[in-house]
């Protein structure tokens, strides 16, 4: 952990001081990157470009949620998971690329779907609408990412005994009765522990984005993923690292609360 993790965390807050192409010497700039990156406009709209993206995790979260009551209650429920988690096995690149050829307004499948049923009028053309293309990649990372928050609660769902259910049938309770106030409390662990996960891939994410959009039109999807991305590609490393300073920051502020509440929620399972 200290050399591949806090090792690397102050090698790169060292190389935030410096402008340094990793070829040549790097040169101490103090500040100069903090000062540039910090009242860039298009830094504040790579903020705003992560926090809309980011609401994605609710997204797989709530689709995971419901696929594990519901097949928690199915015949061949293992089968019929292995087949739920196949998206997650398709790389980021990939599935990104597949989803330029799926969603393309003129000959892909998906807007001729939704054309030829009446459900739009005319296709999408979303590549060139801010919108439009934040919707796109946010519905890509829904369908290709939110099994890995079902591997999660699929795993606590299989934990919960048999035993409880058992008490609740004998008192009338219904399925619904029975998922609301046994199984989703159970779960609440894994919820967090999902959540959490969820978070901090959705607001470092940068390969399925990146081959959709290319963090356009203009800097509409750019998120700081992308944003990272396009200063190493020019070589400046120093920039980079300075927006991935912001980007761990970032990330933190809105990973800590749901440490917090699981440290609460396993010290109160210990206590009880």
């Amino acid at each position: 952990m200290g050399v591949l993790v806090w090792g690397n965390l102050i090698n790169g807050l060292w190389m935030t001081f410096h402008e340094w192409d990793i070829i040549g010497q790097a040169n101490w700039v103090g500040l100069e990157n903090y000062q540039f990156v910090v009242p860039w406009e298009v830094f504040h709209q790579s903020i705003i470009a992560t926090l809309i993206f980011s609401l994605v995790t609710f997204i797989q979260v709530g689709i995971a949620l419901v696929a594990t009551l519901v097949i928690n209650n199915i015949r061949f429920k293992d089968l019929v998971g292995a087949i739920f988690v196949i998206p997650y096995t398709i790389p980021g690149l990939v599935s990104g690329t597949l989803w330029v050829y799926l969603a393309n307004p003129d000959f892909g499948p998906f807007f001729s779907f939704l054309t030829s049923h009446g459900i739009l009028a005319e296709p999408i053309y979303w590549q060139g609408n801010g919108q439009a293309a934040m919707g796109m990649i946010m519905f890509a990372a829904g369908w290709t990412y939110w099994p890995l928050a079902f591997i999660i609660l699929y795993a606590a769902i299989q934990g919960i005994p048999d035993e409880h259910y058992e008490t609740a049938k004998v008192y009338g309770a219904t399925r619904a009765q029975m998922a609301r106030h046994v199984t989703i409390p159970q779960m609440k662990g894994a919820l967090l522990v999902a959540l959490s996960i969820r978070t901090i891939n959705n607001l470092t994410k940068v390969s399925q984005p990146l081959q959709m959009t290319q963090g356009g039109p203009g800097y509409s999807t750019s998120i700081l993923g992308i944003t990272v991305f396009n200063f190493t590609n020019a070589r400046q490393f120093g920039l980079a690292m300075t927006v991935g300073v912001f980007m761990i920051i970032l990330t933190m502020i809105f990973v800590i609360p749901y440490i917090i509440k699981f440290e609460e929620q396993a010290g109160s399972g210990r206590v009880a």
